[in-house]
């Protein structure tokens, strides 16, 4: 089976074949391995599913994302397309980042959560934020003033996001 292949058809409103494709990798490595390279795939629909995909197979498995710890660090500044980026901003709270690779991570997110239209993105951005600065306790204060800032601000989603996370402070 094809991985990529079938995550590939329709459009980006759907989801396709991820779950049988998630049920497909299971726990297996190589079978990750070519999951996680529908990432740079030239097709936004696979790149999108492929994302999805990781994000939830992870769920369960996560020893699988540590050895593309690396990849996914480049992705994070590499991704435009708002499909990849929000399943990303999932995924780096679920690896073990040092100090320096933390400080970019929330640079990245944060700059996300300035530009991007996509609510889902700046959603999923926040809670990567708040779930960042509990392993990193020196992003709490600013993670904190961002939270209030969008209780103010932001779309009925983004607020409603804020006010759970800033209830968990």
């Amino acid at each position: 089976m094809d991985i990529r292949e079938l995550l590939n058809g329709g459009d980006l409103r759907s989801i396709g074949h991820v779950d049988e494709v998630v049920q497909f990798v299971g726990d297996d490595a190589e079978r990750f391995d070519e999951l996680m390279s529908g990432l740079t795939d030239a097709r936004p629909v696979v790149r999108m599913r492929s994302a999805d995909a990781l994000e939830k197979v992870t769920r369960g498995h996560l020893e699988l994302l540590r050895p593309h710890q690396a990849t996914l660090f480049q992705q994070l500044h590499l991704a435009t397309q708002q499909e990849v980026r929000w399943h990303l901003a999932q995924l780096m709270p679920r690896l073990t980042w040092a100090e320096e690779e933390a400080t970019e991570i929330v640079r990245v997110l944060t700059g996300w959560i300035d530009t991007e239209t996509s609510n889902i993105v700046i959603v999923n951005a926040l809670q990567a934020l708040f779930d960042l600065s509990i392993m990193h306790p020196r992003f709490r204060d600013d993670v904190i003033t961002l939270l209030k800032g969008k209780l103010e601000s932001g779309s009925p989603a983004v607020k409603s996001r804020s006010k759970k996370l800033l209830r968990n402070v």
